[in-house]
């Protein structure tokens, strides 16, 4: 190693002939174990290649914004990976080369150089994962839309589902390749780490069962993407399938998150798999309401509801059915059809509106909660 520095330190100092003997020993001083010019050179690379990174990254952006294959193919893979922020990671990555031609111009000692050499490679490594990782994330918005083309509804939960694993190999693969290139054997580290299995086995028996629930809910799809469930006492549109769990929108816009074992144990009551929905309202009129009009009223009620294109007919009963506390209570009961709840609330609307119409055309008055009090006058000698 010293016959190679000597040389090298040689070829650099007749470049820089125009030094003065007393600078030249300057710089051959070591401090550290290291000349001062090679410290010079490394900080100088380090220095440069971080100042001229954001300049990197600006150039990869305006050609990636001017790529004519991705404006040609919007829906493509390149279209895909383009319109994500690779021009980060890529920058690092030749950031990363400058730094390797440095160390190696620099012709360090042996042990400092194997320091330097494996800090910059587990900076090119932590980029090239990252890189990787945008990779998956565009090769998952292709398998999205051609998920989206077919009619099957499993291969969109399959795509998103996917994508996930193949980010989560790319990391772990990738971490591992990494520790193999520093020299660490990792078969035996995977096989000390069978040591401690038991131990980790039980830390991530819920994990390993969220697992297996994401996946029997994959396969036997209780609900899909876009369903309206009712698990327990929680309710709402299913958003969400990861590995963990299951992400829904309640009606109130919140998110629920629901671990997947217990989606894959629980009865999930899927309202969005109905073919028709089941609409029941009682309607109270008023007790002066002539038993006639009462007639009418539930025969126009009923006519009108059948006509709707919607609505089963089979399933239509309008029946003046209960005497309450301060109404005469009509049920009305039918089944809708509807995709979405959006649209079972706006055509169950029209109806009530359409019901609200019959009753003003016949002069019937609709009830609310009334209370009649009788006061019986008490004479003088009932009080005595």
């Amino acid at each position: 190693m010293a016959a190679t520095e000597s040389a090298i330190e040689k070829l650099w100092f007749e470049k820089l002939d125009f030094l003065s003997e007393d600078m030249i020993a300057v710089l051959k001083y070591q401090v550290i174990l290291i000349a001062n010019w090679k410290w010079i050179v490394l900080v100088t690379g380090l220095v440069l290649g971080l100042l001229i990174r954001p300049l990197i990254q600006w150039v990869l952006k305006k050609i990636k914004e001017h790529n004519l294959i991705a404006k040609k193919y919007p829906k493509s893979f390149w279209a895909y990976l383009l319109a994500l922020q690779i021009e980060r990671p890529l920058s690092w990555l030749l950031l990363t080369s400058l730094w390797f031609a440095v160390g190696h111009a620099a012709d360090l000692p042996e042990k400092f150089h194997t320091g330097y050499d494996n800090f910059v490679r587990a900076f090119l490594a932590f980029h090239l994962i990252r890189l990787l990782y945008y990779v998956v994330d565009a090769i998952g918005s292709v398998f999205s839309d051609y998920a989206a083309k077919t009619e099957s509804t499993m291969d969109d939960q399959l795509a998103p589902f996917a994508t996930k694993t193949m980010k989560v190999l790319v990391v772990v693969l990738g971490l591992l390749i990494v520790l193999q290139s520093f020299g660490l054997n990792v078969m035996s580290l995977l096989a000390g780490l069978g040591l401690g299995g038991l131990a980790l086995a039980l830390a991530a028996q819920d994990t390993a069962a969220n697992l297996f629930g994401s996946i029997t809910i994959l396969l036997d799809t209780p609900f899909k993407l876009g369903d309206w469930v009712k698990v327990k006492d929680m309710e709402g549109t299913v958003e969400e399938i990861g590995f963990r769990s299951t992400r829904i929108r309640t009606f109130y816009n919140s998110v629920i998150t629901i671990p997947n074992a217990m989606m894959a144990k629980e009865t999930v009551d899927n309202m969005g798999m109905r073919p028709f929905r089941r609409i029941r309202q009682n309607v109270g009129i008023a007790y002066e309401t002539p038993p006639e009009k009462i007639e009418e009223f539930c025969a126009r009620v009923r006519y009108a509801i059948r006509q709707d294109g919607l609505v089963n007919p089979d399933t239509v009963s309008v029946n003046f059915n209960n005497f309450a506390d301060s109404s005469l209570n009509i049920l009305i009961n039918f089944h809708l059809r509807a995709a979405t709840g959006q649209e079972e609330l706006d055509h169950q609307e029209k109806i009530f509106v359409d019901i609200l119409k019959i009753g003003s055309e016949l002069g019937i008055d609709f009830a609310y909660p009334t209370r009649t009090v009788y006061h019986r006058n008490v004479g003088p000698a009932q009080l005595t």
